[in-house]
């Protein structure tokens, strides 16, 4: 009788211990595929703000170079990449972005404007060449009184690539605690 309860409890035992066995298992194995969706969202999301804050900064640099002048798809594009920013930025970087932009544009008003391009139907070489010097000058005029202002926007362009590299390693670093596997 007694090898009898003795069987009976070991069995009960270690029935009971394969069922808390796979049921641990079970919940080790849905943590570890949970954490792994979590990295792969979290490193999807940062490529996403990675791209956005690249594509943001060289239209600021194209603007810079153009001295404040740029196509209307261009333009729309750039207006586009603002409104990201301020859904998926902060607001140190929201600010930065939106200082630099205000340069440009007050750059553009003070520098003096680049002369309608006429070109007639027929026009003499004698007026070409009158008119090439006429925008070159102008050209050369406005590239000289752009120059004061490009070396701020450009220090204000490395400080917004440094604010939106801390913000980057920021969501890098917190995605990275979020799925690290917890040790007790």
């Amino acid at each position: 009788m007694e090898f009898l309860i003795g069987t009976i409890v070991g069995c009960i035992i270690t029935g009971l211990a394969m069922i808390l066995n796979t049921h641990f298992n079970a919940k080790i194995a849905r943590e570890k595929e949970q954490r792994e969706y979590k990295r792969i969202y979290a490193d999807r999301d940062i490529s996403e703000l990675e791209n956005m804050y690249v594509e943001a900064l060289h239209s600021l640099d194209k603007l810079i170079r153009g001295q404040g002048r740029a196509s209307e798809t261009e333009l729309e594009k750039f207006y586009r990449l603002e409104i990201q920013l301020r859904l998926k930025s902060n607001a140190t970087i929201i600010k930065s972005f939106q200082e630099l932009r205000s340069e440009i544009v007050n750059m553009a008003q003070n520098i003096p404007p680049l002369p309608e391009e006429f070109i007639p139907q027929f026009e003499q070489d004698y007026d070409r060449e009158a008119r090439l010097r006429r925008e070159k000058k102008a050209k050369q005029k406005r590239d000289k009184e752009a120059e004061q202002y490009i070396g701020n926007l450009y220090l204000m362009h490395r400080e917004l690539l440094g604010h939106m590299e801390n913000h980057l390693a920021e969501k890098k670093s917190l995605a990275f605690e979020q799925t690290k596997i917890i040790k007790t």
